[in-house]
């Protein structure tokens, strides 16, 4: 939105102005008058305008005096002056200060508006070329991380960072709970780190990223980041790197830190993990690791599955291979590893979805065959063509297979942020409709099978050692007084009050 400021001596002429046109037509949201070139400088300073509308003739500081001042120091504002037929030739020597234009006195409103629309036109060609260029700028600064996190560092990109003066780097990573969140965090960092502190954001990987001046890092980084991007959540995990030097040494700080991440189940939550902190896991618990990692993995996949992201899938595996050579592993446990896996997958993927038990079973027959393929690249494209197979057959859009995977998002997902809107955008269905199919297979609404869901699961968080407001934010609500409420509607008595009753019957 646009702003204006009327500039002239005769009341009922601004005054006038500011009333009788339709500024809002023209995406201007902000008019305000002043009576002289002095409180016009004033207002200027104050609003900042993005056109002023100037009499060239009041008294004290002429018309073509004030834009002359205004123009030394704000290049971008447009003018258009009011004039006087008796003052019609003057008028014209204003075109060299560079005035949009000029109108006659008494003002005919349709020449204004047709200053008004042919600014409104030139302001938001002004905008969409600032976005394509702040765009083009943003992609061009994550191509130069992408190729610094490569160890791949050219002339443009040492010229880059010499501008920006750091006196060392870091890297944060982070990861999140929900990838579909990536997009909209990413956002929410940006405008964190704008606030006086300067990085490059990014997304790489699965990995939210910021490249930064290490020596801005603030002491409290993960509630701080908490409180301005995850808006008190504690979906996400964070790691930064030790400062380093040179751009060289940016990529061997990138692969400790993902290292980092990808141990955060040996790590204490509620912290940004550095190499300094220390696990909670001892090596000996290895086997442990291994088999909750396993699950880990394989609700991942399951929930892309159901979303019919491939590329998620595809990703994910990769990530793992990557994972898995960390380990300088050998041919057959690369193998095994994918048939648990797969193995594991299928038969969830059974059990929540019996109708297809025997497309998944016959599935089980191609699984055997990962042991014949002869190079990692042929693994990868044969666990890809399993992949796809299930999800082509996931794919139907049958409305009850659609609701039952509602079901199954709400369920594991709950304590996230999920939404009616949400699913209906990924299942590619209008949202009235998707909820009257929910309704209609559940015999509940959307959001009361949601909150049934949560208050069920924090009546168990509720017997554990939490502050209410910690279980409402670990089942989804945000706002603690909301959960109160929605506890009481569906238990009739409040949290505390569950809590109390439960314990003294223990």
């Amino acid at each position: 939105m646009f702003k204006v400021l009327i500039v002239d001596d005769e009341p009922t002429i601004r005054e006038g102005l500011a009333a009788l046109i339709p500024w809002e037509e023209y995406r201007i949201s902000q008019v305000e008058t002043a009576k002289n070139g002095e409180e016009a400088l004033q207002l200027h300073e104050k609003l900042s305008p993005d056109l002023m509308i100037v009499d060239i003739k009041m008294p004290g500081m002429t018309g073509i005096e004030l834009i002359e001042r205004i123009r030394r120091k704000d290049p971008l504002v447009h003018f258009i002056i009011l004039s006087g037929y008796a003052e019609f030739e003057y008028a014209k020597s204003a075109i060299s200060v560079g005035v949009e234009g000029y109108l006659l006195k008494p003002i005919v409103e349709e020449e204004l508006m047709d200053y008004l629309a042919r600014l409104k036109f030139k302001w938001e060609q002004a905008q969409l070329y600032q976005q394509l260029k702040d765009r083009l700028e943003d992609e061009n600064k994550e191509r130069m991380i992408e190729s610094l996190l490569r160890g791949e560092i050219d002339a443009g990109i040492y010229k880059f960072f010499e501008k920006l003066r750091w006196s060392n780097y870091r890297i944060l990573l982070i990861t999140l709970e929900n990838v579909i969140d990536l997009p909209s965090k990413k956002q929410l960092l940006k405008v964190y780190f704008s606030n006086g502190q300067s990085a490059i954001v990014s997304t790489y990987q699965q990995f939210l990223l910021a490249v930064f001046d290490g020596d801005s890092c603030q002491d409290d980084l993960h509630n701080e980041l908490q409180k301005s991007v995850f808006h008190q959540s504690n979906q996400f995990t964070a790691a930064l790197s030790e400062p380093v030097e040179s751009l060289e040494e940016l990529a061997k700080a990138y692969q400790i830190t993902k290292q980092l991440l990808a141990n955060r189940f040996f790590y204490e939550q509620d912290q940004i993990l550095t190499i300094q902190s220390k696990p909670l896991l001892t090596i000996e618990e290895k086997k442990q690791k291994e088999q909750k990692s396993l699950k880990m993995q394989v609700e991942v996949l399951f929930y892309s599955i159901e979303l019919g992201d491939q590329q998620a899938v595809q990703k994910i595996c990769l990530e793992m291979v990557e994972e898995w050579m960390q380990e300088n592993p050998s041919e057959e446990s690369i193998k095994k590893n994918f048939i648990q896996l797969i193995s594991t997958l299928i038969n969830k993927l059974i059990s929540d979805y019996q109708e297809f038990t025997d497309t998944f079973t016959n599935l089980m027959e191609k699984v055997i065959e990962i042991e014949k393929q002869s190079t990692i690249k042929q693994l990868i494209t044969y666990i890809d063509s399993i992949f796809s197979e299930i999800i082509g057959q996931m794919d139907q859009q049958d409305s009850d297979l659609i609701v039952k995977k509602m079901i199954h998002l709400i369920e594991r997902h709950y304590h996230t942020n999920i939404k009616l809107d949400t699913l209906a955008e990924t299942f590619h269905y209008h949202r009235a409709y998707l909820g009257k199919l929910f309704k209609d297979y559940t015999g509940e609404y959307f959001n009361t099978y949601l909150d049934k869901i949560r208050i069920e699961n924090s009546k168990k968080l509720l017997l554990e050692d939490l502050k209410i407001y910690q279980v409402a934010e670990r089942v989804g609500y945000a706002n603690v007084d909301y959960f109160h409420s929605k506890f009481k509607k569906y238990v009739g008595i409040p949290p505390s009050e569950y809590r109390k009753r439960k314990l003294i019957g223990k």
